[in-house]
């Protein structure tokens, strides 16, 4: 080790340590802020190192600067004379080294890299300035052999300086907070371009709302900001009813909207009073800042666009309703995560492509309502994941291929709706495990095969409608089971078999149609006798038999059309009284022959009936011929005249 005084200009550098043991060192440490910098030192020449240990301890040189120069040659670190190469620039050598370590107020001079780093005063080589060390000024400093540093230019950034505290930046204006904040929300280039809703939005908050919220403070002004956007999004100025928008400081008493206890928006289109509202344009992706939103219900406007697909950042949502406007795209967007999810009704529009099979993951689902758009391809197996389902529309589409079996785990299902689609094959039998069910609807599509016996099991049934299909078969004997049935459909099938007569436990039936398949046999008198059936259609059958006399006991009957049979005898008289509700009766293309019952006649006149139509096989060619009085009674006549 060594110590190192200063005395005026002139450094003493006094040797502590032997030659031998500092030449043994090769490597040393310079000491940089709190980080110690490992040098390479260059080693004694030869003439060096024969110099004796005794005498060099002894030797002393003085160095005196004369505008940051040595007027000496003796390179005082290593004890040695300088090479030739070094002669060159040995001054600029000795300065080098001296402005490197010796500041002369006895500092190091090595400095951190940055004024951030901390200054040290632990230098490899200490500095003394002990009373017992005496100065002798009128000696030469003592040259000490000490490891030689690193020969480098100092670098100018390493020069320290007194870093002073910077003045504290002027705050953000208003406006500048209010950007700062929504662009977290809105790109900079819709919420810059005031041509957009996002723009106008912007500027609203700004400069004309009556509120004049602080956004610094004001802890929700991305919702406010949010539903403003939505206002222009969807031409707010053309709303039927727009009260409160933009006029209230409080946007949760906007029409249309509700608030939670903690002033969060959790309704758009609170009470259906945005439903029909005439709003147009397109959805805004803002809507993603309501984070407590359950409920967004703008049905039968005029919507545009596409469904931003944003939703899967509204955990709360429970019910999605556009349904009746004119977005387009897929039908479906990304729901992961909205185990809330319950309704997702976007029937009506111009969705199109296929239905993506994660949908299939909302178990939660309890509505999904996607009807009268054009949406491709099959019906995922995966729909059979919602087992919470309640009701299923897909009619009117252009749904292909099967329905999927696994139909079946759905046991909450009350309403099937997949009519006029181009579905096929047959109905899996597993569907009629789903006793729930009280609405089916697989008409108007290409399904084929049989009913199933297992269809007595949906006692529960209201409304089943399978016509205009490819079945086959026989209506089996528990089709009687479904007494609760109100409206029966399976007409324009190939159906054939008798229609047996059962029908006395059915008391709601109001319109059943059997027309257009290959029934035989005769008609089913208890079918007459349903006091609330309004509509019955037999045409088309191969049904024989005579007209039942009971035909006239339905007090609400309005048509019967029994036309293309192989029906016979004569047209029984009616009650007075009986049949005023009846508009239609059609009778033609069958073997009726006598004469047209007069009571019958009589519903054409007024106060007495209704009957406004009534086809019977009376044209001069028919055989056998139907008497009646035309247009007096009958108001057409078959086979017609040319």
């Amino acid at each position: 080790m060594m110590r190192k005084r200063v005395v005026s200009s002139v450094i003493v550098i006094e040797d502590l340590e032997p030659f031998s043991t500092i030449n043994e060192r090769s490597p040393d440490f310079d000491v940089i802020g709190n980080r110690r910098e490992k040098h390479t030192h260059r080693r004694l020449s030869s003439t060096g190192r024969k110099i004796k240990e005794e005498k060099y301890i002894k030797k002393k040189k003085e160095f005196h600067f004369k505008s940051g120069k040595s007027d000496k040659k003796w390179v005082g670190s290593y004890g040695r004379y300088p090479s030739k190469s070094e002669k060159k620039s040995d001054d600029v050598w000795v300065d080098n080294y001296f402005s490197n370590m010796i500041r002369m107020d006895g500092v190091p001079m090595s400095m951190p890299s940055s004024p951030s780093a901390k200054l040290t005063n632990k230098p490899s080589a200490k500095l003394t300035n002990k009373p017992s060390d005496s100065i002798d000024a009128t000696k030469s400093p003592v040259v000490a052999p000490t490891p030689l540093p690193t020969l480098r230019p100092i670098d100018p950034t390493s020069v320290p300086f007194n870093p002073t505290t910077a003045p504290a930046p002027e705050p953000l204006s208003r406006e500048e907070v209010l950007k700062e904040t929504l662009e977290k929300v809105t790109g900079a280039s819709n919420l810059n371009d005031f041509s957009t809703p996002q723009g106008q939005a912007f500027v609203w908050i700004l400069d004309r709302d009556v509120a004049q919220i602080d956004p610094s403070n004001y802890a929700i002004v991305e919702q406010r900001y949010a539903l403003v956007t939505f206002y222009y999004s969807t031409n707010g100025g053309d709303w039927d009813n727009s009260d409160g928008w933009l006029t209230d400081p409080n946007e949760c008493s906007w029409i249309g909207i509700k608030c939670n206890g903690n002033g969060l928006v959790n309704e758009i289109g609170a009470n259906k009073a945005l439903v029909a509202n005439n709003l147009s344009g397109v959805l805004p992706q803002e809507i993603k800042v309501f984070e407590a939103l359950e409920v967004i219900q703008v049905g039968q406007n005029a919507i545009g666009g596409s469904i931003p697909d944003i939703l899967s950042e509204l955990p709360q949502l429970r019910l999605f309703d556009i349904e009746i406007n004119s977005l387009s795209g897929p039908a479906i967007v990304n729901l992961e995560g909205l185990d809330q999810l319950e309704s997702y009704r976007v029937s009506a529009n111009r969705f199109s492509g296929n239905m993506d099979p994660a949908i299939g993951g909302v178990v939660s689902l309890r509505e999904l309502w996607m009807a009268d758009n054009q949406i491709t391809g099959t019906i995922p197996e995966s729909f059979g994941n919602l087992v919470n389902i309640e009701t299923l529309y897909l009619y009117r589409n252009n749904l292909i291929g099967n329905l999927p079996a696994t139909f079946g785990q759905m046991k909450n299902l009350r309403e099937l709706q997949v009519f006029q689609n181009f579905l096929s094959g047959t109905i899996p039998e597993d569907l009629y495990s789903n006793t729930e069910l009280n609405l089916v609807r697989f008409d108007r599509n290409q399904f084929t095969g049989s009913i199933s016996e297992s269809i007595g099991n949906l006692v529960k049934l209201g409304d089943l409608r399978i016509d205009e299909n490819l079945f086959t078969g026989k209506l089996p004997a528990s089709f009687l089971n479904l007494s609760s049935l109100i409206v029966l459909r399976v007409n324009d099938n190939n159906f054939v078999g008798t229609i047996r007569d059962g029908f006395d436990m059915w008391k709601s039936l109001d319109f059943v149609d059997f027309r257009n398949n290959g029934f035989d046999g005769t008609l089913p008198e208890t079918i007459f006798d349903i006091p609330s059936i309004r509509i019955i259609y037999f045409a088309n059958n191969n049904l024989d038999g005579t007209l039942p006399s009971n035909y006239g006991s339905s007090p609400v009957l309005r048509d019967l059309f029994l036309s293309g049979n192989q029906l016979s005898g004569t047209i029984p008289d009616i009650q007075v009284g009986q049949l005023t509700m009846l508009t239609e009766l059609l009778l033609e293309d069958n073997k009726f022959m006598g004469t047209m019952a007069e009571s019958v006649c009589n519903l054409r006149t007024a106060g007495q009936g209704m009957l406004e139509d009534l086809w019977v096989d009376c044209g001069k060619d028919a055989n056998p011929r139907l008497e009646c009085d035309s247009p007096g009674c009958c108001t057409a006549c078959f086979p017609s005249t040319p």
